[in-house]
């Protein structure tokens, strides 16, 4: 191995735990707003004085439609974020033990990202199942894996693009 590949790996080493504790900032935005407190009855409120002030909303019927796509909105990107968290560090942790190509690598850690975001989304929505005033619902699990899906396969062909731009401009 050369000096320039186990500077790498060191390198790779020390930055894998690092990426974990990004994982858990993410998994814990997740259990935070997976309280009774930032339930629908209650981010109503305020999400209504949001939209008030800026575009004058003042009937309540009307903003139900928008509070309900806000709230799958949230789920959508709040998800995909915590994904592309999961998959950069199991890119980093994996890619320390990879034998593979550098293809087959991000797909195993996208993989593994968004079978993770599953899980989460799943005991979350099996948690708020014992939260009064909050709603289990299978559909949030689903929006929560699209994105998931969405947000690990923009990162993944960035990811490629970067790598065929390098490769581009190392010839």
């Amino acid at each position: 191995m050369s000096d320039l590949e186990m500077s790498m790996t060191k390198t790779r080493r020390i930055t894998a735990p690092i990426n974990w504790v990004f994982v858990f900032f993410g998994l814990s935005v997740i259990w935070m707003e997976s309280t009774v407190t930032m339930g629908g009855a209650n981010t109503s409120r305020w999400l209504l004085d949001i939209c008030h002030a800026l575009w004058g909303q003042k009937d309540s019927s009307s903003f139900e439609a928008v509070h309900l796509l806000l709230r799958k909105l949230g789920h959508f990107s709040g998800y995909g974020i915590l994904s592309v968290l999961f998959y950069r560090a199991w890119y980093v942790t994996v890619g320390l033990f990879w034998k593979g190509t550098r293809s087959g690598l991000r797909l195993e850690a996208a993989g593994l990202a968004v079978f993770c975001t599953f899980l989460v989304a799943s005991m979350d929505e099996w948690h708020q199942s014992f939260l009064a005033g909050r709603v289990s619902s299978f559909y949030d699990v689903l929006i929560d894996t699209c994105g998931a899906l969405v947000f690990t396969a923009v990162v993944m062909l960035v990811m490629r693009r970067r790598g065929l731009l390098e490769m581009v401009e190392s010839e």
